[in-house]
């Protein structure tokens, strides 16, 4: 392929939708009704215009969604049709209970054909709004898509890169080169996804490895990729040392992924400053003015339901939700490797099955597994999953619940409830919430300690490995003098892959067998790559070395963002104690005095009325104390649970991380209001 070829095909084509409809505006009227009778109007109308929606039709390609703009506006105008009768639904039910209420009549609007005509425009927006909003996220959510798997290429890519230098260090050619990391979606993600699509077009289309190169070049949505791609199809032209380009080329764009990471730090702490002003001074200026609202006189109590009940915990969610889209391309990859067969497997994998006592051995193989499982439960959730621990959590919350009811230890009516708010609140969420998360928080604390207790060891642990192999040393004795060298679950399993080699005789399905084991999203990549290189190449040392290089990188990153990140955690969980305090201050300087101020006025209206006088009570009396108590105790704990668990998001970048967070918050809560 010559230069100026080359060249040709760089920039992105235009997508010519025509193509797959040619010449539709000059099609006759009966073909036009065929057409209509065959897909219907309106995927038709789409057909016919192919111009309007070139875009879409690129956001679908690049978001490997799988339909073409026509297929996929049909669905969406189904989509938007039923969005659209659940504002008509909605809209309609409002009018008419503003109307029905007096609605109108509280704000000023008496006449009854303005309220009508006001009722329909309701109607109107409530419909319209379902249907634009339906319309416009489901064009815009291939859109979306496409900058989910952009960054999500651009922060593995160069980890991607230094996993076909492995490869082609050894010798296996270009092609193999790119199968062996199309198969390793688990690991690579989408760059896998899109080396894939070149695989799939060179053995199923019969394309040679150039045209579906530039194939895949021109519809990744990673500019990075685009460059890569670029850069190696110029390499793989000239003839030039293949692996050394990779090797150069993996610094080059891990030099990009930490100008990505740095790009998403800056988006992070942008996002936390708006949850600070959102979540926390805005629901302050307002709970603050429906109070004053109130003490005029005037009916507030509903809104500050509305804003503590719905508002608060629902737009928390919603933010939360939004973090973690943006979030989850830079999440690590904790799926298991595939492990292919051993040998003896496949040779007498049939003879055992068939054999009478195999049956027998199964059974009694997963008994003992039970049976050590039931023996120390709690090590099995924690090194699993400590999502199980809401199995038995939850219905001991549950029980709890219903004892504290059952024996009256809780208020069950809401009068009861604003007596005693906090004592109702303690039996009625707080328990609850702690029986259900303390333990949840626990187990993943700890899984979390020990998965960063290993990554921490583990560049050292490839170092001496690479070290002790270089010396002449063989993989066995090495691992065999790390294992003596390291302490707790990775001494172990270090011992279980020396001996997994002596036995079997198969580094390969040892190292992914050990990376299943532990499933430490680093030690996963590791293995995958020290494995195939491996396999490909007899230095293991080099490959080896290769590997503890990008794992040090990765975890390079991994700790500037921690570092970086603490600062907005520090900002959100302060932004929580300021909402605290402001709560706290307007409980013991605005509604006490309130309360006292009602007593003595209706003290004073009584000694009135005996005497005979005028009742003079003033708006004060109107104000309920006691529910806005209520109120500002429930939306300091919902505002602790929110921030805690952004916390851990900004933190980590998981939600569970923040739960230690939410139950620190929503124990300072209940200790501040017991006081007070």
């Amino acid at each position: 392929m010559s230069q100026e070829n080359l060249e040709d095909a760089s920039p992105i084509p235009d997508y010519e939708l025509e193509q797959y409809f040619p010449e539709r505006h000059d099609l006759s009227e009966s073909d036009r009704e065929r057409l209509r009778e065959q897909h219907g109007r309106i995927r038709t109308w789409f057909l016919m215009n192919p111009e309007r929606f070139r875009d879409l039709q690129r956001w679908l390609n690049q978001a490997r969604m799988g339909y073409t703009y026509d297929i996929y506006l049909t669905r969406i105008v189904g989509y938007t049709l039923m969005a659209a009768a659940v504002g008509l639904f909605l809209g309609a039910l409002f009018a008419v209970q503003m109307i029905t209420f007096g609605g109108f009549a509280a704000v000023g609007i008496e006449s009854m054909p303005v309220a009508v005509v006001l009722s329909l425009l309701i109607v109107v927006f409530s419909t319209a709004l379902f249907a634009v909003g339906a319309f416009g996220t489901g064009y815009y959510y291939p859109r979306m898509q496409v900058s989910s798997r952009e960054r999500n290429i651009n922060v593995l890519l160069p980890h991607a890169i230094v996993y076909m230098y492995a490869l082609s260090h050894g010798g296996m050619n270009t092609f193999e080169v790119v199968k062996e990391l199309a198969d390793a979606e688990e690991v690579y993600g989408e760059v896998s996804n899109e080396f894939d699509m070149v695989v799939r077009d060179v053995e199923l289309f019969g394309n040679d490895l150039f045209t579906a190169l530039r194939d895949a070049r021109n519809l990744t949505p990673s500019e990075n990729l685009e460059q890569f791609i670029d850069d190696m199809i110029s390499v793989l032209d000239s003839g030039s040392d293949f692996a050394a380009f990779l090797e150069d080329e993996a610094e080059t764009y891990m030099d990009e992924a930490r100008d990505e990471q740095d790009s998403f730090l800056g988006t992070l702490s942008i996002l936390s400053e708006i949850f600070v002003v959102a979540f926390v001074a805005a629901p302050l200026f307002l709970i603050v003015t429906l109070l004053v609202i109130s003490l005029l006189g005037g009916e507030a109590l509903l809104q500050t339901y509305f804003l503590v009940y719905v508002g608060l915990p629902f737009g928390m969610l919603a933010f939360l939700v939004a973090v973690d889209i943006l979030s989850k391309p830079y999440a690590e990859h904790t799926d298991q490797l595939e492990v292919d067969e051993g040998e003896f497997e496949r040779e007498w994998g049939t003879q055992v099955t068939e054999h009478p006592l195999y049956e027998d051995y199964e059974t009694e193989k997963q008994r003992n597994a039970r049976r050590e499982m039931l023996a120390n439960p709690i090590q099995h959730i924690r090194d699993r999953s400590p999502l199980l621990s809401l199995v038995v959590s939850v219905p001991i919350a549950l029980f709890s619940l219903l004892f504290l009811l059952g024996t009256g230890a809780v208020p069950r009516s809401f009068s009861g409830m604003l007596e005693m708010p906090i004592q109702s609140t303690i039996g009625l969420f707080v328990i609850p919430f702690l029986i259900t998360t303390v333990p949840l928080a626990i187990f993943y604390e700890g899984k979390r300690r020990r998965q960063k207790k290993i990554e921490k060891r583990f560049p050292d642990t490839l170092n001496i490995l690479s070290s002790a192999n270089q010396m002449g040393i063989r993989l066995v004795d090495a691992l065999n003098l790390v294992a003596r060298w390291s302490e707790g679950v990775l001494a172990e399993e270090l011992r279980k892959v020396r001996n997994d080699i002596r036995w079997n005789h198969d580094i390969e399905r040892a190292l992914l067998q050990f990376a299943n084991r532990l499933r430490v999203p680093q030690v996963t990549r590791t293995m995958k790559l020290i494995a195939k290189g491996n396999y490909s190449s007899g230095d293991l040392a080099e490959i080896i070395s290769i590997a503890a290089e990008d794992t040090r990188n990765r975890h390079q990153i991994e700790r500037k963002r921690r570092s970086e990140m603490s600062a907005y955690t520090a900002i959100v969980i302060i932004g929580f104690l300021v909402y605290l305090a402001v709560v706290v201050m307007l409980d013991t300087s605005y509604l006490t005095p309130i309360s006292q101020l009602t007593t003595d006025a209706a003290e004073g209206v009584s000694q009135n009325q005996a005497a005979g006088g005028a009742a003079g009570v003033i708006n004060v009396g109107q104000v309920p104390v006691q529910i806005y108590r209520t109120v500002f105790f429930h939306s300091a704990l919902i505002q602790g649970i929110g921030s805690g668990l952004l916390a851990g998001k900004l933190a980590e970048n998981e939600v569970l991380a923040g739960l230690k967070y939410s139950i620190g918050l929503v124990v300072i809560t209940l200790v501040v209001f017991m006081l007070i």
